[in-house]
């Protein structure tokens, strides 16, 4: 049961790492290379998914705003390709993901790591009309998401992270 757990941990922590990695490529993209070009490593690790068979990601996208307001595990890099928010999410070994979201701008690839991918994520492109409609409400409840964890925090009412 301890090698379980541990082997459990160990992926999670791998994929925590990938994904803010991939924040951190998508927020300093190569100066000499055109602003929509993805970094070696991000094109390489990222995996095109159609929307309705994405189940990871919809579990993201559903779970993610929620985490975000309440207090959940957030990370933000920015530099010259934007901001870039990471947030994991890890309840006791179920639904565990990361997403990957470059919010200002709000373009480029929206990814989701799990941890069954090992070094590679879901990539949520806006190819379809159902992926276009996710990816715009996420940006609208992750914008929610982010007013109601300023206003808890202001009022010292986030749990502690």
């Amino acid at each position: 049961m301890e090698s379980r757990y541990a082997d459990w941990r160990k992926d999670a922590n791998r994929r925590r790492k990938l994904a803010e990695r991939l924040a951190w490529d998508l927020a300093h993209p190569d100066p000499a290379a055109p602003r929509e070009s993805l970094s070696d490593f991000v094109a390489g690790a990222a995996m095109r998914v159609r929307w309705a068979s994405a189940i990871e990601a919809q579990i993201a996208f559903e779970q993610a705003p929620r985490l975000i307001g309440l207090g959940g595990e957030l990370g933000r890099v920015e530099g010259r390709g934007g901001v870039i928010l990471f947030v994991h999410c890890l309840r006791d070994g179920l639904d565990d993901w990361s997403l990957v979201v470059p919010f200002e701008p709000f373009t480029g690839p929206v990814l989701v790591c799990v941890d069954d991918l090992a070094d590679h994520c879901l990539w949520v492109s806006d190819d379809d009309p159902q992926a276009r409609e996710a990816l715009s409400r996420l940006h609208t409840e992750i914008t929610l998401a982010l007013d109601t964890r300023r206003e808890l925090d202001a009022r010292g009412g986030l749990p502690p992270g």
